[in-house]
């Protein structure tokens, strides 16, 4: 394969994207992988982010034209750039390619890329997990806003398997941030979870909600054997507002999964306050905060 230089790239695969020549677009793209590696290698960061961002952009030409393939292709490279740049400890390098794969993730939803906005989500937490250093919070609750962002792009335009996979993600993300007893994290990341819960409901994907209610509860136990109560009790409040959207949607095997799930809660001795109102509140703000950047 022949090498380009870094404008060259850029050139080609926009003009490719444009006469959706994707054996073009491959070339341009690992052009720019093996550029972006090099100044990651030499700590070259500012040049690193320049090239992360012109992919995001050819990446999400692509997702416009619905270049699958291209979207698959793109969200693998930019995972490994973000991992290099874990390794060397360039966080504002690693920052721009996690958020870069979650907005291409977005894109893929929104146009109904079933398999490329899994990749992307999928890459997500490859990155999530594989980093050497451990997250900071807003970094954690980017993280989660972006996936969450993957599933609302799917429910708005009717796919449920997208909406599933980020609701399992967002699963993921949460029991493992609740098993590090990090409570404002995990209630953030039950936040996300009825929120995309109420739009599965609103689409009437009873199996997506099913599994979001399912990770809820067990988000919320692992939250009780933990000691952090105000994420029990946020869980708990996610079930009971899912549990009320599936029985007036007539979603009658979520309904289900979510009052059962309630009852493993009847005991925990989780109380509501103005005080954890006020603190929910304060992490919505947060996310809204974060999202802005984003």
């Amino acid at each position: 394969m022949i090498t380009l230089n870094e404008a060259e790239a850029v050139e080609i695969s926009l003009s490719a994207v444009e006469e959706i020549d994707e054996s073009r677009v491959f070339q341009a793209l690992d052009s720019l992988t093996g550029i972006g590696e090099g100044f990651l290698s030499e700590n070259e960061e500012a040049d690193a982010e320049r090239v992360i961002l012109s992919m995001e952009n050819i990446a999400q030409a692509a997702a416009e034209r619905e270049m699958e393939l291209v979207v698959i292709n793109s969200s693998l490279f930019l995972g490994k750039l973000a991992r290099i740049a874990a390794e060397k400890g360039l966080e504002s390098a690693l920052i721009r390619a996690f958020i870069a794969t979650g907005r291409l993730g977005r894109a893929a939803a929104a146009h109904s890329l079933e398999a490329g906005s899994k990749v992307a989500a999928t890459t997500l937490m490859e990155i999530w997990n594989s980093s050497p250093q451990r997250w900071h919070q807003d970094q954690t609750i980017a993280f989660s806003l972006l996936i969450k962002e993957i599933g609302s792009a799917a429910a708005r335009h009717g796919n449920e398997e997208i909406v599933l996979n980020a609701a399992t993600c967002l699963g993921e993300v949460g029991k493992k941030v609740a098993a590090e007893s990090l409570e404002l994290e995990t209630v953030s990341t039950l936040i996300l979870l009825e929120e995309i819960g109420k739009l599965a409901a609103e689409r009437y994907f009873d199996k997506a909600l099913s599994s979001t209610a399912l990770s809820i509860e067990e988000i919320g136990k692992l939250s009780l054997k933990k000691g952090l109560h105000e994420a029990a009790l946020q869980c708990q409040w996610a079930l009971e507002t899912l549990r009320v959207q599936a029985e007036e949607n007539l979603l009658n095997n979520s309904s289900i999964v979510a009052e059962l799930a309630l009852d493993g809660f009847k005991d925990a001795g989780c109380t509501d306050s103005k005080e954890n109102i006020g603190k929910f509140q304060e992490i919505k703000d947060l996310q809204k905060k974060i999202q802005s950047t984003l």
